[in-house]
Order: C-alpha cells, then sequence, then structure tokens
C-alpha cells in the first residue's frame, strides 16, 4: 500500500460514524510502525468527501498507482 493506491473499506464501522458509510478511498499517506517498519495505518480521502486515519488492516487495495 503506497500514496495514491485505491482502497476499499473490509472492516465495520463505529455506530458513531453514521450513513452514508465509505467505502472506496484513496490513499494520501502511509504510517508504518518505528520499531517493525510494517505499514500500520493510513490517511485516506473516502467516497463521500471526509477525510481519516484508518487502520491498514481494514483496508483493501483495489488498484496501485505506478
Amino acid at each position: 500500500m503506497k500514496a495514491g493506491d485505491m482502497v476499499k473499506f473490509v472492516g465495520s464501522w463505529a455506530p458513531r460514524m453514521g450513513p452514508p458509510f465509505p467505502k472506496i478511498g484513496v490513499v494520501t499517506e502511509v504510517w508504518t510502525n518505528g520499531r517493525t517498519r510494517k505499514i500500520s495505518s493510513a490517511d485516506v480521502i473516502w467516497d463521500v468527501g471526509i477525510e481519516g486515519n484508518i487502520q491498514a488492516h481494514a483496508l483493501e487495495v483495489l488498484s496501485e498507482t505506478r
């Protein structure tokens, strides 16, 4: 996963997040764990127009940038 990739949310939204629930988004920044260097989370701009930081395990890459 890297900036510019299109991702799909595969987790479940918290009850405080009301409809419409974001489904597809574009990664703007990727965050890694300082010790293991594994991707931990990503900043995403969602199809409903909001931006958020989401844990990496809840995202699936649909298409990669070159």
